[in-house]
């Protein structure tokens, strides 16, 4: 009988021992899944993330596909990291519901999942760390309308990158709520350029042959953006509003082209994302606290605080 119990005691104890921790010797494996490989913002958040490796000790893998619309490209991506046995997923899902069978078909593997700036619809993750895209959408807005007196009528462009993706959503339907509660001011059309610089080129040029007095475009993505700076590089000036940090909207933000420049600090998004799965890994429940963002504008660029901002990819 007193083995018995004695070999109750020690099993505990065993599978309790098994479980693993974070050791040079045996790391956590943290697969990272951005929308796409190229960008400056997630380069940025990429960079954080590296950062952050070398704060935890974590190794990292990083994948993602070629273009943002590639959804099967990033379940296939999130499958092969199920089936690889890796400790946690750090997660940008490009679609809001495509992504939410893999979601969870990992967690139930017991894998830790952390979404990075965007969401799911449906299915909950371990953690996400994200910026207010409602009040990015609503500064975005204000600061626009502070370029027009209060009975000047304002046309309106808005350009997007995803239209499944929880943030690019959030962005616009504030825009939207915005404008309705705004007398003269309404969106032409709201569409989409699948972060494709000649769609968004194409879409602007049309959308001003269709109605000459549109006086306003949001690009709510970088290779959106420049796509837009490209059509208006022969009409007269407007009032642009874009989000990005690559050096052609900084250098359009100087010259006076773009009013206003969307800044997410994403390198601190994937920075925290990283400790936030070792965080999970370890038992730990991460802090709760939305990315710092900024509207960087000609008069404030140089600044410190927005200098940081502007050239994330060199913190």
């Amino acid at each position: 009988m007193k083995r018995i119990i004695l070999l109750l005691l020690i099993i505990p104890l065993l599978f309790g021992c098994s479980a693993k921790k974070n050791k040079p010797e045996d790391p956590y494996r943290i697969a990272v899944i951005t929308m796409m490989q190229g960008g400056e913002f997630w380069g940025a958040l990429k960079n954080g993330a590296r950062s952050a490796r070398s704060a935890t000790g974590a190794v990292l893998e990083f994948f993602a596909p070629v273009n943002e619309s590639d959804y099967e490209g990033q379940i296939t991506m999130v499958e092969k990291a199920i089936d690889q046995d890796f400790d946690a997923i750090i997660l940008s899902p490009s679609h809001f519901t495509r992504l939410e069978d893999s979601v969870a078909r990992a967690r139930g593997k017991g894998i830790k999942v952390v979404l990075a700036d965007t969401g799911l619809k449906n299915q909950a993750a371990d953690f996400s760390i994200t910026a207010d895209y409602q009040a990015i959408g609503k500064a975005m807005a204000e600061r626009a309308f502070s370029h027009f007196s209060a009975d000047q009528p304002i046309k309106a462009l808005v350009l997007g990158s995803m239209p499944n993706s929880t943030s690019m959503t959030q962005i616009v339907e504030s825009l939207v709520q915005a404008f309705n509660a705004r007398d003269n001011a309404r969106i032409v059309s709201a569409t989409y350029s699948f972060t494709d610089e000649s769609i968004a080129r194409d879409i602007t040029r049309n959308a001003f042959k269709s109605d000459p007095d549109i006086n306003l475009v949001f690009a709510l993505e970088e290779y959106t953006a420049h796509g837009v700076a490209n059509a208006l590089a022969d009409h007269a000036p407007i009032c642009f509003i874009a989000f990005g940090t690559t050096q052609y909207e900084i250098q359009l933000l100087e010259e006076g082209v773009i009013d206003a420049l969307v800044v997410v600090n994403s390198f601190n998004m994937g920075y925290r994302s990283v400790l936030a799965a070792v965080d999970l890994l370890n038992g730990t429940k991460p802090a709760k606290k939305l990315v710092d963002f900024a509207l960087v504008t000609k008069e404030t660029m140089f600044s410190e605080e927005h200098q940081r901002l502007l050239f994330q990819t060199f913190q």
